[in-house]
């Protein structure tokens, strides 16, 4: 009988438990509630700095685009400007075979009638003003 009395009685060993559940759930409660917001400020900078490294290899990534994208322009201007250059040496090649005039050989024959109708026209000119001066012709 006295191992009886000296044994807590299943419900006496589970009240206790229970009891002790509900002091450990009240201690976790007070615990979060003084640490929490200690925990949520680490937790809020720790995001900011890594807000900040993302933006950075963002930033990064869009120049290194931009680097690329500029190359890419430049490679394809300057390609474009050698196809240009070949057709048009082609086309020149082509009308020389065929005796077609060039663009330059055109405008190089331009400038000459233009400067030969200035000198006519000053001809014509002096020509009338002598035939003024002199009656007798």
């Amino acid at each position: 009988m006295s191992t009886q009395t000296e044994r807590p009685t299943l419900q006496e060993e589970l009240t206790r438990r229970g009891r002790d559940v509900w002091l450990a759930g009240l201690g976790a409660l007070a615990t979060v509630e003084e640490e929490g917001s200690k925990a949520f400020n680490t937790l809020v900078e720790r995001g900011k700095d890594y807000e900040s490294k993302g933006r950075k290899q963002i930033e990064s990534a869009i120049s290194q685009a931009s680097k690329q994208r500029d190359e890419a322009i430049s490679e394809v201007e300057d390609a474009s400007e050698g196809a240009r250059e070949y057709i048009f040496n082609t086309v020149d090649r082509a009308l020389d075979r065929f005796g077609v005039a060039t663009r330059s050989e055109l405008d190089k024959l331009e400038g000459q009638v233009g400067r030969l109708t200035q000198k006519v026209d000053a001809l014509t000119k002096a020509l009338k003003e002598n035939k003024n001066i002199n009656p007798d012709a």
